[in-house]
């Protein structure tokens, strides 16, 4: 009887810590990502398929039209994860075209 109480009572006890360490943790800092604090808006997205030169698999290209951005990736069948064949800042690209005409 005397360890079945003191078993509640350190169960008890624990419960009490993890309730104060879930009610406290979210005040003690900011995610690491936030510390920036730069905000992006919500953004447009189109993507489209296609092939790429010296690959058997197709390709997806996925185009941030708010932020003028495109990652293109790649189905991996050995691992069976996309991967990032490879990122563009479109608005530094076409920064000629930018400018405006005369």
């Amino acid at each position: 009887m005397i360890i079945r109480r003191s078993r509640i009572l350190v169960l008890t006890i624990l419960n009490c810590a993890l309730l104060v360490a879930i009610i406290a943790l979210p005040f003690t800092s900011e995610a690491v990502g936030q510390e920036a604090r730069t905000t992006r808006s919500h953004a447009t997205y189109s993507m489209a398929g296609g092939n790429v030169g010296g690959f058997a698999t197709g390709a997806i290209y996925i185009v941030d039209e708010t932020h003028d951005e495109m990652i293109s990736l790649m189905w991996n069948d050995k691992s069976k994860v996309l991967t990032s064949i490879g990122y563009r800042n479109l608005a530094a690209d076409s920064g000629a075209s930018m400018r405006p005409q005369p």
